[in-house]
């Protein structure tokens, strides 16, 4: 009989298996950003005052002085690009794991099965044998190079440009050929592509200014040249500019009144192009290159299992399904003989938009129960609104350890202040064993423009660049994530407005300062959760380059030292 806490066998998966690539088939299997209904939204003066009121608007600000807009944007670029308000640092590989060298794993003899060879399983199918690791093998891990060439990141890219944009704000600078441009020396010792980059860049930011400014046409003649350069399908530091011109357009676009039957073509055609068929296989590729979920998903898991109190019934509340794969980690655990006493297990998942496919999602989890010989019930509590929420639709028994999970959730929420505290007022009536919480790690929710421009440039810089190093260029699933997830987030962050503007990320200590107004209690992640990252960082390309840290209890994951996720748990009190 294994130790392992996750004792993956092939055997079992088959059946779930089919049922999940059932899912696939039918493009309903991973949902991708859910955007809440946008009818009877609240006014957004009292979305402004209850982002203030909790600390969502919270952003280092700069003071303003008697001057001009355009001085002032500049003041703020100026602020915002300044390290000590990024908070972006590299940590060497060595000391991100000088504190795993001392870890005494608290439940020995337990080892995690290879996340990798879990994500085969799921999206090829083959029986391989799988490796246990000895947790004093962490000491002697040696993480994967990445193949790629020695080279400047996108972020430094962008903070480069920053630099030289502060520099010469005084100088008129349109002229992309650097030949002739005014500091075009002072890059020698950068490639022609970084040279190329760090220009478009600086062109990006000085529109993000003039759009700031609402000088719109002088505007559209710096996005003109940007456009000339920049593309979907080059450098990281080109796809994403980009995708931020384009939002910078239809920003100029919203504000002025005009339209652009072009864009509005474009947008036609891309919409017909990227169904939801293939996101979904899109989204599973990412989920095999990049170990972002896996972690997620892992470390979520562990935190449930040490804190359901070893009932014999479990019920999960799931406030985002999506495709599942979590879950069929926890009922592997849960079934494994003789270190679990649960005999059932209940999931419900909230939904408010597809509920055809969340049903398709419980099927194949029930298929992948009946193999595990696990009793499970699966439930769908569909909402026309997440406002009307009320403890009652979960039916709780009172023998049930409760957990609930909110992963990519509560942020699509903070526009709606109304459904945010709705849903915390049911879950705190429900008194959970444990509330696990995944988001997105940024401060894309800053009421100033040219603030949330910044912030956004560098998330999704780093965001770009890991997607450079762990994929092709040309690779299909990368350019309809890039096109699909990261060009819609870029356009609801800049281009839109008061409660059109869904996408309000913010970082952990906001959602502390907000947690503590329910009585939550951030609790502490163990050390054996912490271990089983490292081991799936370890069986990735890049190992090296991801950020895996603690601030406080929460565990941060991202990559070059720009955070991305976050994942913490807590407790009612």
């Amino acid at each position: 009989m294994s130790n392992s806490p996750f004792p993956f066998s092939s055997s079992g998966f088959s059946q779930f298996e089919s049922g999940y690539n059932s899912l696939i088939e039918n493009g309903k299997a991973i949902a991708g950003e859910r955007m809440q209904e946008k009818s009877d939204m609240e006014d957004w003066r009292d979305t402004e005052s209850f982002c203030i009121k909790y600390g969502f608007s919270s952003q280092n600000t700069v003071e303003e002085l008697p001057v001009g807009p355009e001085a002032q944007s500049q003041r703020r670029i100026q602020h915002q690009l300044s390290p000590s308000n990024l908070n972006i640092r590299v940590l060497p590989a060595d000391q991100r794991m000088q504190d795993m060298t001392n870890i005494e794993v608290v439940r020995t003899g337990k080892f995690l099965s290879q996340a990798r060879e879990l994500t085969e399983l799921f999206l090829g199918g083959h029986s391989s044998q799988f490796k246990r690791f000895r947790p004093e093998e962490v000491r002697n891990m040696n993480y994967k190079p990445c193949a790629a060439i020695q080279k400047l990141s996108t972020e430094k890219i962008m903070r480069i440009a920053g630099e030289r944009f502060i520099e010469f704000s005084s100088q008129k600078f349109i002229n992309i050929n650097m030949l002739v441009h005014p500091y075009g020396s002072a890059l020698s010792h950068l490639t022609s592509e970084e040279k190329q980059d760090v220009e478009l860049a600086q062109l990006l930011l000085a529109a993000a200014e003039k759009v700031s400014c609402q000088h719109y046409d002088r505007a559209n003649k710096l996005l003109t040249q940007c456009e000339l350069t920049a593309s979907n399908t080059g450098s990281p530091a080109q796809r994403a500019i980009f995708y931020f011109a384009e939002a910078l357009r239809m920003k100029i676009d919203r504000e002025t009144g005009r339209s652009s039957p072009k864009r509005n073509k474009e947008k036609g055609n891309h919409d017909a192009c990227c169904s939801p068929l293939r996101y979904n296989v899109a989204f599973l590729a990412l989920h095999q290159e990049i170990p972002f979920t896996q972690i997620m998903h892992f470390t979520a898991v562990q935190a449930i299992l040490e804190n359901i109190e070893r009932k014999s019934k479990v019920h999960v509340i799931d406030l985002e399904m999506r495709s599942g794969l979590q879950w069929a980690v926890l009922m592997q655990a849960l079934a494994e003989e003789g270190t679990s006493p649960t005999k059932h297990l209940k999931i419900t998942a909230v939904e408010t938009a597809d509920r055809e496919g969340v049903e398709e999602t419980g099927k194949s989890l029930q298929s992948f129960a009946r193999s595990l010989n696990l009793q499970f019930s699966f439930k769908v509590v569909f909402l026309s609104d997440i406002e009307d929420l009320q403890a009652e639709h979960f039916d709780i028994l009172p023998e049930e350890a409760v957990a609930v999970y909110a992963s990519m959730a509560l942020r699509t929420m903070i526009s709606r202040p109304a459904c945010l505290e709705t849903l915390m007022r049911a879950m705190r009536s429900l008194n959970p064993s444990v509330m696990v919480v995944a988001e997105v790690e940024a401060n894309h929710n800053s009421p100033c423009f040219i603030n949330r421009f910044i912030d956004a440039l560098f998330f999704y810089a780093a965001f770009f660049d890991c997607l450079e190093d762990n994929m092709k260029r040309e690779d299909q699933y990368r350019m309809i994530i890039e096109t699909l997830a990261f060009r819609e987030g870029i356009h609801n962050i800049l281009a839109a407005e008061g409660s059109e503007r869904t996408t309000r990320s913010v970082k952990i200590e906001v959602w502390r300062s907000f947690f503590a107004k329910f009585g939550m209690v951030e609790i502490q992640l163990s050390e054996w959760s912490l271990y089983q990252a490292h081991l799936i960082l370890q069986q990735f390309n890049c190992g090296s380059s991801y950020l895996l840290e603690m601030n406080g209890n929460c565990l941060l994951v991202g990559w070059k030292g720009t955070p991305i996720h976050s994942l913490s748990a807590w407790k009612f009190h």
